[in-house]
């Protein structure tokens, strides 16, 4: 065979492969648990990651964890074992709590914990060789990886509270959580700068702002919305919302699963 044939060969056989490639990773399927408030679980054949989840007392009238969730979020029991990282957004009790998280470390040792400045700082010394803060130094985000998961942080605004913005590269797909971000203008500039969402949790006055509506709707477009951060006194806004949004999914029961 000539070397120019064997060239178009090669070229065929690495076009051919990435094809299969991407098909491969296209079709797979990550299943979100919602748990509580902007809590949730990410699971990716068995490899689990953790969002806003270990909290413990909460506040105001926002969810907290059933007794028995508590127990195993903590201690990595089924179904929350094989988790690989968990992120914080910011460091308000019902998205965190120093005890939570301190104790999911200490009986997940392959774990990982990440979040703000403020989400790192007063967490115990026994764990900080697995705690890293994700507050960009330099520039406008921060990136970081683990066990294949990729994660681009970068502010989002939330009064004078640090808050991350997250984008996650997990599954073959992109997962992008907001945290308790304000529909302004900074945070709309941060999310088209980074791009495109496959799945999006989206604080549900987001939904209900005409700013982000349209900003959602008109600009952003992520292919799913997950509406997440509901009280218990915030029972007709989600029904407003899943009447104005009936694609999307409206966080309300602990538990629910779904698979994108």
């Amino acid at each position: 065979m000539g070397a120019a044939r064997r060239n178009r060969t090669w070229r065929c056989f690495v076009f051919l492969w990435s094809l299969v490639s991407i098909c491969t990773i296209s079709s797979a399927t990550v299943r979100i648990t919602y748990l509580a408030n902007e809590g949730v679980m990410a699971d990716c054949d068995g490899q689990k990651i953790l969002i806003d989840a270990l909290l413990r007392d909460s506040l105001d009238t926002y969810v907290r964890h059933p007794p028995d969730v508590q127990e195993r979020l903590e201690t990595g029991k089924p179904p929350f074992d094989h988790v690989v990282l968990a992120l914080a957004t910011h460091f308000h009790l019902d998205h965190w709590d120093a005890g939570a998280i301190t104790r999911f470390l200490t009986s997940n040792p392959d774990a990982v914990f990440g979040s703000t400045q403020e989400g790192t700082a007063t967490m115990p010394r026994s764990v900080h060789q697995r705690v890293r803060n994700l507050w960009p130094r330099t520039g406008r985000e921060s990136l970081f990886t683990v066990a294949g998961v990729r994660v681009r942080a970068f502010p989002l605004e939330h009064g004078k509270a640090q808050n991350l913005g997250y984008w996650i590269s997990f599954c073959g797909k992109t997962l992008a959580h907001l945290g308790d971000a304000e529909p302004s203008q900074a945070s709309f500039q941060h999310l088209l700068a980074a791009g495109p969402a496959d799945v999006a949790f989206v604080p549900f006055w987001w939904l209900l702002d005409k700013r982000g509506v349209a900003f959602v709707r008109n600009k952003w477009k992520p292919q799913h919305v997950i509406a997440v951060h509901f009280g218990t006194t915030d029972t007709e806004w989600a029904k407003k919302i899943q009447a104005n949004w009936p694609k999307s999914w409206v966080c309300t029961k602990q538990g629910e699963t779904r698979n994108f």
